[in-house]
Parts: C-alpha cells; structure tokens; sequence
C-alpha cells in the first residue's frame, strides 16, 4: 500500500507541474498571438494548441485538486447529516467516483486507439488527436488510484 501511496503522490506531484508549466505556456502563447495579430502576424493554429494544451492541464491537474479537497462541494445538506452517516457518503462519494474516473480513463484510452488507427488529425497544424485523449486518459487513472488510495483508508478507519 505504502509504495502505491508514494506512486500516487510523485505522479500526481509531476502532473500538478506539468499543469503549471502548460497554465503558463499558454498564457504566454496567448499574449505573443495578440501582439503579434496586433502587427498583422498572428500565430497560426494557436487556438488548436491552448485547446489541447488546456485539456491535458485539467486532466493532469485533478488529481492534487481531489487531494486537497480543492473541488466543489455540496455541504447544505452533508453538514447536517450525522458522523456516522458522513462516513458512509465519503466511503459512498469515494467509490463511486473512482468508478468514474477509472471508467473515463478507459474509454478515453480506447477512444485514442481508435483515432490513432483513423489517422485524426487537427485540421490547421495536423497535430494527431490521440495524443490528448491519451493524456486525458493518463490523468483520470492518476486520479483514480488518487481516489482508490482515500477509499482504502477511509475503509480502514471506518473499521479501526
């Protein structure tokens, strides 16, 4: 368990980095394309890459926001809800989200597949598309084993 915490918490720490250093690519992306539209020589295809560069920092960004609670939440009715039941909806929320995110990533990562044996390209730089659904598919598993790990422990504490 200990070395699937320590994996958890590297990858999602590379990821929250990679995120920043994308978050800052784009901005000074953005900020060159205006200037250089200002002069009559915008960048071409730039709205393809913040697109793919934006999605990629999401996915690769939810797993620390899970992990500091950094995430909406409903509280009206949780806070009104007893300390027994309060662990059995985060045991509940959990499960059911790793589920998602685990299934997510799975279909994101066969739907790659498939546009990478369909060749899919973006129409203005011809970036091929699978290239993002596999790193979407790469940040939901991260965020999965993010969730599994709080699940288990949840788990463990229900018992002890």
């Amino acid at each position: 368990m200990k070395y699937l915490i320590f994996f958890v918490e590297v990858t999602s720490s590379i990821l929250q980095r990679v995120a920043g250093a994308l978050l800052v690519f784009i901005m000074l992306l953005t900020c060159v394309d205006v200037v250089g539209n200002g002069f009559g020589y915008p960048i071409l295809g730039v709205e393809e890459i913040i697109s793919i560069m934006a999605a990629i920092m999401v996915a690769f960004v939810l797993p620390v926001a899970h992990k500091k609670k950094a995430h909406i939440g409903i509280d009206i009715l949780y806070r009104r809800l007893s300390n027994r039941f309060r662990k059995w909806d985060d045991i509940l929320v959990c499960f059911l989200s790793g589920v998602l995110f685990f299934l997510a990533g799975w279909q994101c990562f066969d739907y790659a597949k498939e546009l990478k044996a369909a060749g899919e390209v973006t129409s203005t730089l011809q970036i091929p598309v699978y290239i993002l659904l596999y790193g979407v598919s790469f940040g939901c598993w991260v965020l999965f084993f993010t969730i599994f790990v709080e699940f288990i422990m949840l788990v463990r504490m229900r018992k002890g």
